[in-house]
């Protein structure tokens, strides 16, 4: 089966999910191989990607379908006369899991493109473009496509696939999904992929030792950010977590890579469809650079600093919880000067401006001497102290 890549790695949301989804299908296809414009994969490819899917991974994506997605047509069209009992993409991935068996490709061809034709944007060769994709395929409005050169501007296009191109992104949804976090009556879903420029260096490469490397490390990345973004009342906590995991830069010292870049996409439903409310990139590396600002403070022990430092930012530690705290009434009257800490410490760690750390050092006395005649917050001045002692001794 060969898949002819005429949609180029880029940062839509619609790209990264079919070349994730192709990433996936192939860091488990032994015999594969691929190049930037070419993949090669077995004819079955598809049957073995769902049925190597996890149950339990399934099982926690929680992202809902909108008013408009026919979802159950994939089914139908692949012969199986199965309703799908409630409207969310875990109750579809647990179908398609579950009848692996019946899915069947009697082609030697897909192509991987958005041909555009009449009313309709095809995402593969039209004849063979007849499902309707889903909403969620649909989140970047069409991005790249000039309708106003080509006189759409005033149209509305219907975007359609193959059984096979749908089936792909969806194995791309659920290989790059994260978690949900609910804040108020706001629901987001995250996704983690690589970055375009990760994807066309590793398809450029032909090289499936790297990418099942690559692959690995963002499954990590994805564990660790599924507790991250939990507890993360902005983007930034959350990578500076990431930076910070002295698991990532062990696995990349095991896989000799010395750095890796990836993408979150932060999505809301919004009435019919859904919105991209934020990217954020994320790079991941062996020596992170502020190591080197580490160095010329000649500081000994740069992953006993990581190491406190990401002590610090854990989920349960009182820097998280004070931040915590701005989602409820009577905030901590700390909680000011501790967040502008933590953004100083995120210029450290992703800018390597010493100053960053200064000022997180700076925060934690300050924060002291705000709540030092609270007798209830008695406790949270013992836990910054002991904060700034740790750091004191790595440094």
């Amino acid at each position: 089966m060969i898949l002819n890549l005429k949609i180029p790695p880029d940062s839509t949301f619609l790209s990264q999910i079919i070349y994730e989804g192709m990433i996936y299908a192939l860091q488990s296809n032994h015999g594969a191989s691929f190049s930037l414009n070419e993949v090669n994969l077995s004819n079955d490819f598809l049957k073995r990607a769902y049925g190597n899917m996890n149950d339990e991974r399934i099982s926690e994506i929680s992202i809902k379908f909108t008013g408009n997605d026919k979802v159950n047509k994939i089914i139908e069209n692949l012969g199986i006369r199965k309703k799908i009992p409630k409207k969310n993409y875990r109750e579809l991935l647990k179908i398609l899991r579950e009848i692996h068996q019946n899915i069947s490709i009697n082609r030697n061809n897909i192509v991987l493109q958005t041909k555009i034709g009449n009313k309709d944007i095809f995402l593969d060769t039209p004849e063979n473009s007849d499902l309707v994709a889903p909403q969620l395929f649909k989140i970047d409005r069409y991005t790249g496509i000039s309708t106003m050169e080509m006189g759409l501007i005033s149209e509305q296009l219907t975007l359609k696939a193959s059984l096979e191109v749908i089936l792909i992104g969806l194995m791309g949804i659920y290989s790059s999904y994260i978690t949900t976090v609910r804040q108020q009556k706001n629901t987001y879903y995250y996704f983690v992929f690589m970055s375009p420029e990760e994807i066309i260096s590793l398809l450029s490469s032909g090289d499936r030792y790297k990418l099942i490397n690559v692959y690995s490390i963002k499954e990590l990345l994805r564990d660790i950010l599924s507790v991250t973004l939990k507890s993360s009342i902005v983007g930034e906590i959350a990578i500076l977590e990431v930076i910070l995991n002295t698991k990532i830069r062990s696995e990349l010292e095991s896989k000799s890579l010395d750095k890796v870049n990836f993408v979150v996409f932060k999505i809301s439903p919004e009435g019919q469809t859904y919105k991209i409310y934020e990217t954020i990139p994320i790079t991941v590396y062996r020596r992170p650079m502020f190591y080197e600002v580490l160095s010329s403070m000649h500081v000994k022990n740069a992953d006993k600093v990581c190491e406190v430092l990401y002590e610090a930012l854990s989920p349960d530690g009182v820097v998280m919880k004070t931040l915590e705290s701005f989602n409820f009434k009577n905030k901590y009257d700390e909680c000011e000067i501790i967040l502008r800490g933590v953004l100083g410490l995120y210029r450290f760690v992703s800018l390597s401006d010493a100053q960053g750390l200064f000022q997180f050092l700076r925060s934690l006395e300050d924060a002291c001497s705000i709540i030092k005649n609270n007798e209830k917050a008695r406790y949270r001045i013992y836990e910054y102290a002991n904060i700034q002692k740790e750091l004191s001794y790595a440094l």
